[in-house]
């Protein structure tokens, strides 16, 4: 029997609480090591959030045992979340973290066949697929006006500015997600005919890209030109580092949460509001399902299924401005 699964068995003899708690805090750590990226940069934060989930359900049930779990305490503790204002996907996405604690448990062979998955019996239904105010793709205005903003900073020199701008280029102009851009080395971009891009994806695996446009490139060899970094690239070094003057680890692999900071002050300063930087992403899918269909959508970010794609392409019942510039044209083509 391994450690973990000596640990549940004995949580499950334990008269006292704290003593359970104790143990079950072990198992739980395990869990998040064992079922995170050891190479993502959020490891540690993904670790925590995961460790916060599963502690918050078995606090919630006096810390038993996981093997005398019932369907009925998980739909509980659903209910309990639901009553704390957390909405139906935060909900969902915890009741997921649970129901992944149970399966890492049912792999073990002192539990295989011999554990149930009390979420199975339990599960809230997925949040409807739709764009929220917070994950819309961005009109075709805030992006221009973004990128004016961004542009205009990198203009003046700032080494922070040419590296964001060429980020916001990367992220815009590629669909890929959060972690795969910020975390690329020099060693991810085959030099060539051809520039290929190999992203680490979901799941660990490796995934290469063609990238055609040259905006992307030439704002990324012009940051590392300006930084004084290009000549010195090595397959492991970051692309995007970290020039700020108050940070305490200058030249240091830039986080995804520093790159999104500024992007929210660029988004201020552009007159934008708030913006995410998921809403990159839907903004890429949107442009090219409009021109060429959801299955282009569907190939650009790389999904396996098309209803998944369609979370990021369907808008919010809006009626789209199509006559507007065609009337202004007409009203103000007399004025001097």
């Amino acid at each position: 029997m391994t450690d973990t699964a000596l640990m549940v068995r004995q949580a499950g003899a334990l008269d006292s609480a704290a003593s359970r708690r104790e143990l079950l805090e072990v198992v739980i750590q395990n869990w998040a090591i064992g079922t995170t990226d050891g190479d993502s940069p959020r490891r540690y934060d993904l670790m925590r959030i995961k460790t916060r989930a599963l502690e918050e359900f078995f606090g919630s049930v006096g810390w038993v045992s996981p093997l005398a779990v019932t369907p009925d305490n998980v739909a509980d503790w659903q209910q309990q979340l639901e009553a704390r204002g957390l909405s139906a996907s935060t909900v969902y996405a915890m009741t997921s973290r649970l129901s992944s604690f149970y399966k890492w448990l049912g792999q073990m062979p002192a539990f295989k066949g011999r554990i149930t998955n009390p979420v199975d019996a339990a599960r809230p239904k997925a949040p409807k697929a739709y764009q929220s105010e917070d994950v819309q793709a961005l009109s075709a205005y805030a992006v221009k006006r973004l990128i004016a903003v961004v542009k205009e900073k990198a203009d003046s020199g700032s080494l922070v500015g040419k590296r964001d701008y060429a980020m916001l280029l990367w992220y815009l102009l590629t669909g890929r997600r959060r972690e795969e851009v910020a975390r690329l080395r020099w060693g991810d971009i085959e030099w060539g005919s051809r520039v290929i891009v190999s992203y680490r994806v979901k799941g660990g695996k490796r995934e290469r890209r063609e990238m055609n446009h040259s905006a992307p490139i030439d704002a990324l060899l012009h940051y590392l030109e300006a930084s004084g970094r290009r000549a010195g690239m090595e397959k492991d070094s970051p692309l995007w580092t970290s020039h700020d003057n108050h940070n305490a680890n200058p030249g240091a692999a830039l986080t995804s949460r520093a790159f999104v900071k500024n992007l929210k002050r660029y988004a201020r300063q552009a007159g934008i509001g708030d913006v995410h930087l998921h809403q990159t992403r839907h903004t890429a899918a949107q442009l090219i399902a409009d021109r060429d269909g959801i299955k282009a959508a569907q190939e650009l970010l790389g999904h396996s299924k098309e209803e998944t794609t369609r979370v990021y392409v369907k808008r919010i019942t809006v009626q789209r401005d199509r006559y507007s510039d065609q009337l202004a044209d007409e009203l103000f083509r007399f004025e001097a």
